[in-house]
């Protein structure tokens, strides 16, 4: 009879594949980080004395994550199983009103967001765990989890997680965590692993720390009991597994919560490759130029200073005491002989040929860097490169490149944006036992009401809260489709001729107005202007567009000139006599006193 074997031998048999088949990527990605932490790596510039950075690569990868991640994203909630626009409608609410807002492990969701692109960027790919969380401040929802790259370990021969059949996320965590799960029955063997390790202290060998935490934080000594200690999980598609290494205890196995066939690890690429599970970022294709840049400017600096202070050349025949021999301003040195004066010392002639040549140099590894990224700068001549300059064509042409390399990056965000919020809705449909409420404005719900009647049911004026509960939203699967786009960086002036355009368009075509009141649509002429007045930057706009509501005075003296009017016979509304053409009858007067 064939023996089954062991969980535990299972996931350390295969985190040690996963692990010696990163060996080569281990070295890379701390080369990677160093570019990025602004540390010289180079052979040329460790032997400099200037030892200078030029951040350009890691900068242009900051750039880029501020324009492609500028806002959460904007999306609907789909239902797969069933048609109900209401349950969608909810679902919506709750991942833009609660998750979105609440889902802030270690970082609020949006830097959680930027953080992922800027890596995927630097390594070539990044992970995140999705899963539930139960929060001690009272947050019970789906989130989004970073991961340190070295405590994963993918599949070997996977070249995607859609290919993987597992994978493993180590995590690191303190006595009181442990001590936290005493109580949970999800997890087993607690008692035994809070035993084993309360007289252990455990710290990271160097290998598992990246390159800012081993120059920042050096290994020291870890007192008992103040240690995080090594834990294993290992997640199939169909089981969850959690080993302790120190404690060598399985602590949990279960079958897969999410209940969908699927890994709880979601991966955004930079640039995805055919055989590679990390893809390849721009630090790996950039790096050549970047340490080209850093050795350019060491060079040059280091032969400044030469310049500036060349070497002397003493003929020891004419000194007369070597000791007087002073490197200082105004220093007197004892010359003997006739030409003493003129042939003691004398500095060196020096070729600044090769200083010269720096600024062609720069412009031409700067060029480099920025057509690799798609970005621009116009401190580079049109003569190092037609596509850059200041001259207008010049302008167009960078960018329009740099929209492009946005949009590759853009594309590969939003693929991963909606399978992260994919993941979010399912697990709200699938785990929320309880309800959820969030704040919501009457007026937002006014106006959700026209739709979904049915709102208000659940809505409390007094508290301004919406109530969600499991029977609104059902047990069923969702889609996310992301608005393409919805995340860029707006461009505000554009967007304020944008609004202009629209604003013309109705006020000079009121037949597409009519067109659309006949489809039961109305255009707010007046949300249009404030959101003009808003975009322009005037200061105090409200008083130039003023609520009526708000003033009830006004409102009252408006309705009282109104029913003098009709009292006096004179439609508000009509046109002017004088300005009808003739043959066109009047306007009757308004019957019973309706206007």
């Amino acid at each position: 009879m064939e023996t089954k074997e062991q969980p535990k031998n299972i996931i350390l048999t295969r985190k040690e594949a996963s692990y010696n088949s990163l060996t080569q990527k281990r070295e890379y990605w701390e080369e990677y980080e160093k570019l990025f932490h602004n540390e010289l790596n180079d052979t040329q510039s460790q032997s400099t004395k200037s030892q200078v950075f030029d951040p350009k690569l890691s900068t242009m990868v900051l750039e880029r994550e501020a324009r492609v991640m500028a806002q959460l994203p904007t999306g609907k909630v789909k239902a797969i199983s069933k048609n109900d626009k209401f349950g969608e409608k909810l679902m919506n609410l709750v991942l833009d009103k609660y998750v979105n807002v609440n889902a802030n492990d270690k970082y609020p969701l949006l830097t959680k967001y930027r953080m992922v692109d800027r890596y995927s960027n630097i390594y070539g790919a990044y992970p995140v765990f999705v899963d539930w969380r139960i929060d001690e401040g009272g947050y019970v929802g789906p989130d989004m989890y970073l991961l340190n790259i070295r405590d994963v370990f993918p599949q070997p021969g996977a070249s995607s997680i859609q290919d993987s059949d597992y994978i493993i996320i180590r995590t690191w965590q303190p006595i009181s965590y442990f001590e936290g799960l005493l109580k949970n029955k999800e997890f087993k063997n607690i008692k035994e692993v809070v035993e084993k390790l309360k007289n252990k202290a455990v710290q990271k060998s160097d290998e598992d720390k990246d390159a800012r935490e081993s120059k920042d934080y050096p290994s020291t000594q870890v007192a008992k009991n103040t240690g995080f200690f090594e834990v294993l999980s290992m997640y199939e598609r169909d089981k969850w597994t959690d080993y302790v290494t120190d404690a060598d205890l399985v602590i949990r196995e279960m079958k897969n919560p999410h209940d969908n066939g699927e890994l709880p690890v979601v991966m955004k690429y930079s640039i995805p490759l055919l055989s590679d599970f990390w893809g390849m970022g721009d630090f790996e294709r950039g790096k050549s130029m970047q340490y080209t840049l850093n050795s350019l400017w060491n060079l040059y600096l280091d032969g400044v200073k030469v310049s500036i202070f060349p070497p002397t050349l003493i003929n020891k025949d004419y000194i007369a005491d070597l000791s007087s021999i002073k490197w200082s301003a105004a220093a007197k040195w004892l010359v003997k002989g006739p030409n003493g004066t003129s042939q003691a010392a004398q500095a060196m002639n020096l070729s600044p040929s090769g200083q010269q040549t720096f600024n062609n140099v720069y412009q031409i590894v700067t060029s480099s860097l920025l057509n690799m990224m798609g970005t621009t700068d116009t401190a580079v001549s049109a003569q190092t490169d037609p596509g850059f300059g200041k001259t207008p064509e010049a302008l167009k042409q960078q960018s329009a490149r740099e929209s492009a390399r946005d949009n590759v990056d853009r594309f590969y965000m939003e693929q991963f944006l909606k399978e992260v919020n994919k993941k979010f809705v399912n697990l709200i449909s699938k785990k929320m036992s309880n309800s959820v409420q969030f704040r919501m404005f009457s007026d937002e719900i006014e106006e959700l009401a026209t739709q979904y009647p049915e709102i208000s049911d659940i809505y409390d004026d007094k508290t301004g809260k919406l109530t969600v509960n499991k029977k609104s939203i059902g047990s069923v699967l969702y889609d996310y489709e992301i608005i393409s786009g919805s995340t860029y960086a707006l461009d505000q002036q554009e967007q304020q001729q944008n609004l202009l355009n629209m604003l013309n368009m109705f006020t000079q075509a009121p037949a597409i107005v009519e067109a659309l009141k006949a489809e039961g649509k109305e255009v707010k002429i007046g949300e249009l202007m404030t959101r003009i007045l808003v975009n322009s930057g005037i200061q105090d706009y409200e008083k130039i567009i003023e609520e009526v509501a708000n003033n009830p005075d006004r409102l009252m003296q408006d309705q009282m000139n109104k029913f003098m009017s009709v009292m006096n016979g004179t439609n508000v509304n009509a046109i002017p006599a004088q300005g009808m053409p003739q043959g066109q009858p009047q306007q009757p007067m308004p019957q019973g006193g309706q206007l």
